[in-house]
């Protein structure tokens, strides 16, 4: 009896082992980090603005945009000193300078319309390819007599993805 049990137990065994063996999955896999990046590449003269004679179109800064969203993404652009404006403004570093200078802003060839001091100016509705999308960043001004002072502001360029 004993050594029938022995048989049907290793009968049962080889059964199982040769049944567990016809298949073998493996599930790999791999992951890729959400990319949002916006970096900006200051242009010859961006510091250096002719504000007595004035200036159309110059680029200033060229932007690369980067984003592996599948739904796309959003670039905004703010202007520091037209936070409460629709309006942006140069102002002098010097206090009680009461002189501005007006500017208007183009984005990938498009005026900008800044709406209490921003705006969208990219909104994408897939990613973008590998390397990125540049996209010139200008400005126009009318030349004017002002005080002496260095006159700026600060543009600021954010990305998001949807």
């Amino acid at each position: 009896m004993k050594n029938l049990i022995a048989i049907t137990i290793a009968l049962f065994t080889l059964v199982a082992a040769g049944l567990a063996q016809t298949t073998a999955p493996l599930t790999i896999s791999g992951t890729v980090a959400p990319i949002a990046t916006i970096t900006m590449a200051s242009q010859s003269g961006y510091n250096t603005l002719d504000l007595v004679n004035g200036a159309t179109a110059q680029i200033v800064g060229i932007a690369k945009e980067t984003c592996n969203d599948k739904l796309g993404y959003k670039v905004t652009l703010t202007s520091a000193n037209a936070a409460a404006t629709a309006q942006a403004v140069l102002k002098g570093a010097i206090s009680g300078n009461p002189d501005s200078v007006n500017y208007s802003i183009i984005y990938n060839a498009v005026p900008v319309t800044l709406v209490s001091g921003s705006a969208t100016v990219t909104t994408a509705v897939a990613k973008t390819v590998a390397a990125g999308l540049q996209k010139n960043l200008a400005v126009t001004l009318a030349g004017g007599w002002l005080t002496a002072d260095t006159y700026s502001d600060t543009i600021t360029l954010t990305i998001a993805g949807n």
